[in-house]
């Protein structure tokens, strides 16, 4: 970024606040935000990646090996890694999201210093990102680790490529190993492909050697070529039963960004019913309310001087949500509690835009703006914490639910040696996680999803037959199965 625009606060009392502080205060606001999710358990894919890391993958198809058909490399080796040193050591699984989310929140901070020039205004954006709700799941599910690794790697390399120290050409081949690295984490880290190309372009007059080299906008535009080439020939194409492109992903990418902007501090201090956001049966509305958002955000820059900084800042929060905007659910909703991970990059730039907002509230000669930016900081992470907390709580009695299954299901199975077969009809949870999950604690024995009752599991006896009936929260039978 070029040097401050005129009339820019410096917040001179501030700008000299020990780097040490600062990452003992992130530290300390990302334990505090999450401090409840070592107790939890697993979910969903959780069960695929533990399974396939114990008994599946070995060092000789660790980077080729797909688990829930998604070829992410890292990924593997990191679960392998954990369930190697550990195995069945699911605090220490949350306990890696937790110290990779707070990495997460150094390189923003770094990140926004050489982005905004203030100390202050760094530190700020990187404390929300550290706090902030709109982004929970990420840390909160332990399958979601594509996505902090792949942040972090991405983060990594842009940090390196606006580093001001170091030989352009040493800077390009740091950054372009980092890239391949975030995108051997997670497909969303394509990302890249749209940022590099807008800090190029909005980097205006270099200070030293801050400026992105053309031949590293070169490699990067490569690398991103070479991938999605690579990843078309490994898994054979891009459109899926629950992804593909049409007129939803713009609809996402505005439903994304309002999301985040959305009040959510204030809703979970002072009024807990605005919290909920059903998925609306219009096709574009409200999400195009993100147009005229967008717009004024744009136009508060201008009118403050801090027109680069916000145009790059919402520039970020929209382009980051496009690579992952092709999912076929609502994103402008809280009817998914997995759904916001998707919007943790994203996230990077609607930090920046709050942070920007107040620093047009501040004014130094007026202690009652200052006050009052400083009150409004404080609800935001309040808030903001107080909504992680809650999720986190929603998170923990998700878990048990699908643990209390697993082991319901296990026990009777383990009353049952003779049967490795276990026939299940009406199951709570997804039947491939199911399977996987039985898998993962009895790997001898295998699951089978039947219909028709006990007709239905005739078919496969001798076996287990278990039938899940009634409404929530349903009954569990079992019935031994003979030919």
């Amino acid at each position: 970024m070029s040097a401050p625009e005129p009339n820019e606060c410096r917040f001179p009392a501030v700008e000299t606040v020990p780097r040490r502080t600062i990452y003992v205060l992130l530290l300390f606001l990302s334990l505090a935000s999450y401090r409840g999710i070592l107790d939890n358990r697993l979910f969903n894919d959780d069960f695929s990646w533990l399974r396939a890391a114990r008994y599946d993958m070995t060092p000789g198809n660790l980077f080729t090996f797909r688990v829930v058909e998604f070829f992410r490399p890292l990924v593997n080796l990191s679960f392998w890694g954990m369930e190697k040193a550990a195995p069945g050591n699911i605090p220490m699984h949350y306990a890696f999201n937790l110290v990779l989310h707070f990495l997460c929140a150094l390189l923003v901070f770094h990140l926004a210093l050489k982005l905004l020039e203030s100390s202050l205004l760094a530190a700020a954006a990187a404390a929300l990102f550290a706090v902030t709700s709109v982004h929970a799941a990420a840390v909160l599910w332990i399958s979601a680790r594509t996505t902090l690794l792949s942040t972090f790697f991405l983060l990594a390399s842009i940090n390196v490529l606006l580093a001001s120290r170091g030989a352009a050409a040493l800077r390009t081949g740091v950054s372009a190993a980092l890239y391949v690295l975030a995108l051997a984490s997670k497909e969303e880290a394509i990302a890249g492909l749209f940022i590099v190309p807008l800090l190029f372009a909005l980097g205006g007059r270099p200070k030293g050697r801050r400026r992105i080299p053309t031949a590293a906008l070169a490699v990067f535009i490569a690398i991103s070529a070479a991938y999605l080439l690579f990843r078309q020939t490994l898994m054979g194409g891009y459109v899926r039963g629950n992804w593909g492109p049409g007129g939803h992903a713009l609809r996402n990418v505005a439903g994304g960004f309002l999301d985040q902007l959305y009040p959510w501090p204030f809703f979970s201090l002072f009024y807990r019913q605005g919290t909920i956001i059903p998925e609306s049966s219009s096709v574009f509305t409200p999400e195009i309310a993100a147009l005229p958002v967008a717009g004024a955000l744009v136009l508060a820059g201008f009118a403050a001087r801090k027109s680069r900084a916000m145009i790059l800042a919402v520039a970020w929060a929209l382009l980051c949500l496009l690579p992952v905007s092709f999912f076929r659910y609502r994103f402008f909703s809280t009817a998914s509690i997995s759904q916001n991970r998707y919007y943790y990059l994203s996230s990077v730039g609607t930090v920046m835009i709050i942070v920007l907002l107040l620093s047009i509230a501040w004014k130094e000669r007026s202690r009652v703006r200052q006050g009052a930016t400083i009150a409004i900081f404080a609800i935001l992470c309040a808030g903001y914490m107080v909504r992680d907390v809650r999720l986190e709580r929603k998170w923990d009695d998700f878990t048990r639910m699908y643990s209390e299954i697993v082991t319901a299901i296990i026990e009777e199975s383990d009353r049952n040696p003779g049967l490795a077969t276990i026939a299940v009809e009406g199951s709570p949870l997804a039947f491939p996680y199911l399977n996987d999950a039985i898998a993962l604690e009895r790997p001898g024995r295998r699951a089978l999803e039947v219909k028709g009752g006990r007709a239905g599991a005739l078919r496969d006896a001798p076996c287990l037959y278990v039938s899940f009936t009634g409404a929530e929260p349903k009954r569990m039978q079992v019935e031994r199965i003979e030919p």
